[in-house]
């Protein structure tokens, strides 16, 4: 079935797509977009099933919408443009950091910094909770975790924002030279690490390095593709959590008070602001045969883009009311994080950094409120908020 939505736009995912995703699930399971070429899944259980199914669905060959004049950036050996039996080699190295008592660890770091940057704020004066709130939480963790120098956390987010906003107008540097550039500067870190030099601390790459299974270990070059994936995928995704979920609870004030009044209730409030506003908009996969989706024909070599905000709001999984920001909702199966083999890694790891920010907050101040217009990131993977203006009251 063809469909008009301009599914291929970063200006898509930038405005507001959820009433087009809402008219979408109402019409069809399968959408075609004639601009750039794919096939477009807005249900649950239909991305279920292509997360699912691997062999049948690549990632090897591009795991974006693609996008007219569009650039994608693929590494064959990072972890998401990898297949089975690669994948599941380098996911098992990768677990090595990320075990829940490598990532228990990192409690007290979080608290630290979330800590650092509440101690900063003067409730006087005007914040973009973007960039000056959300972000430095987990590019500062992130940096810390590969046991880089804190003072370059800033220009790690720099080149985080340059590759995932690739045709954004307000990033200035080309993508390739913020990818270049952060090759050269992990591929320093990683030569300290392969000679012994480590931070003292919880040094993921040290780690890593130091890692085998079933006699493999992981290589400079498998290193590199995952220090990139960190960067990008662990700070994107934690920061639009982070800023997203602060504005429903600002947009769903009863949910808000709700939320204040029983703080145990911040565990399943983070599930719904994962649910209501995924941070990462899409996943794409290649067919690799002939194969039925929702009922449509998808030949061998179509592009299959697996919408998981649609997805999260889908009727049939999530009620009548799955239009609604429930901070209780309850289950709450949504799949933010994906799905199958290629599931977030450290979804365990943003969890816990939003627990503690939003705790901390919880304490320190007793109001929040927008003073000013939202603008997006211009992408169709993360796009994220770019700018949120707000001002704070102290207090509990």
């Amino acid at each position: 079935m063809l469909t008009d939505v301009p599914l291929h736009t970063p200006e898509f995912f930038a405005g507001n797509p959820y009433p087009a995703f809402r008219e979408m699930r109402a019409g069809a399971r399968v959408w075609w977009n004639d601009v750039t070429k794919f096939w477009a899944l807005v249900r649950y259980d239909d991305i279920r099933f292509v997360s699912s199914n691997p062999a049948l669905f690549s990632s090897a060959k591009g795991i974006i919408i693609p996008e007219v004049d569009g650039e994608e950036l693929i590494q064959p050996e990072n972890l998401i443009f990898t297949d089975p039996p690669r994948h599941r080699q380098l996911r098992k190295l990768i677990s090595a950091g990320f075990t829940p008592r490598q990532v228990a660890l990192l409690a007290d770091e979080i608290t630290k910094i979330v800590t650092g940057i509440f101690d900063e704020i003067d409730t006087t004066r005007e914040y973009n909770f973007a960039e000056d709130i959300a972000a430095p939480l987990p590019t500062r963790l992130i940096a810390d975790m590969l046991g880089a120098p804190s003072t370059d956390w800033e220009q790690f987010r720099h080149w985080s924002d340059a590759i995932v906003a690739l045709n954004d107008p307000d990033i200035e540097q080309d993508p390739l030279e913020a990818m270049a550039e952060l090759y050269e500067y992990f591929l320093k870190l990683i030569n300290l690490r392969r000679e012994g030099v480590s931070t003292g601390k919880t040094d993921l790459l040290a780690i890593l390095a130091a890692a085998e299974v079933d006699g493999l270990k992981l290589t400079d070059d498998d290193l590199l593709a995952f220090s990139f994936l960190l960067l990008v995928a662990g700070n994107e995704t934690t920061r639009n959590l982070l800023a997203f979920g602060m504005l429903n609870l600002i947009e769903n004030p009863d949910q808000f008070a709700l939320l204040r009044s029983d703080h145990s209730l911040i565990p399943s409030a983070i599930e719904e602001m994962l649910r209501y506003n995924s941070p990462v908009a899409h996943m794409a996969r290649t067919a690799t045969a002939d194969v039925e989706v929702g009922g449509q024909l998808i030949k061998e070599g179509d592009r299959v883009a697996m919408l998981y905000g649609a997805a999260n709001r889908d009727e049939d999984v999530f009620g009548d009311d799955a239009e609604e920001f429930i901070i209780t909702r309850d289950p709450n199966p949504h799949i933010a994080f994906g799905y199958g083999e290629h599931m977030c890694l450290g979804a365990q790891l943003a969890r816990l950094e939003a627990r503690i920010f939003f705790e901390q907050f919880l304490t320190r101040f007793s109001d929040i409120s927008l003073v000013g217009d939202i603008t997006r990131l211009r992408a169709t993977m993360v796009p994220g908020v770019k700018k949120m203006p707000v001002r704070l009251k102290a207090g509990a």
